[in-house]
């Protein structure tokens, strides 16, 4: 029966998809026929290679040790609160400014301009500055809220399959556990069966 890695969770799954690549490589395909085992071989490589997982993966073991490091700040990082108050505060004025203004603005103007006309006195006036007040502070408000809608959706960086320096620690800690670790480890037990 197959032990289980001792690696986090995350990077289990890393380490079988390096295996699958390494037992199809042609260096490990060449020692398998060779030795005339590869119909078997395989699954055998595998278990030798998920039994001895620690001395694979000590080939390995400064690239994962950096890619670790950097992985264990970003998860710090990502717990740590986020305080922006100032953005909240911006785009709740914005939201005021875009909603709740027009909104009284427009049913002042209406009451405004009913009582006015009705009564033919000055409240026309006052009406017409309502409507106004509403229209400007719509334009406004929208445009502010666009723009803080914009602002706020970028894509997140430092994730671990993006482009940043943690995707490269990973790339190169699998590059170095396939190159370094499960290849030449693989080569080697085929190699152990033909003698």
């Amino acid at each position: 029966m197959d032990r289980p890695l001792r690696l986090p969770q995350q990077d289990q799954a890393d380490f079988e998809t390096e295996l699958g690549r390494a037992l199809g490589a042609p260096q490990v395909r060449t020692a398998l026929r060779d030795g005339g085992d590869e119909a078997r071989g395989v699954e055998r490589l595998r278990r030798a290679a998920r039994e001895n997982a620690a001395y694979v993966l000590a080939a390995a073991a400064p690239e994962y040790e950096r890619y670790a490091l950097l992985r264990a700040d970003a998860d710090a990082e990502a717990r740590l609160p986020v305080d922006e108050p100032s953005r909240e505060r911006v785009s709740g004025w914005w939201g005021v400014l875009g909603v709740i203004v027009p909104i009284v603005a427009v049913a002042a103007a209406v009451v405004f301009l009913l009582l006015g006309y009705v009564l033919g006195n000055a409240l026309v006036v006052a009406g017409w500055v309502a409507a106004g007040v509403g229209a400007v502070s719509l334009l406004v408000g929208g445009a502010g809220l666009l723009g803080a809608a914009a602002r706020g959706e970028g894509p997140a960086e430092g994730e671990a399959d993006g482009p940043g320096e943690l995707g490269r620690a990973r790339d190169a800690w699998r590059a170095a556990l396939a190159e370094r670790g499960l290849v030449p480890f693989l080569v080697a037990q085929a190699n152990m069966r033909q003698v």
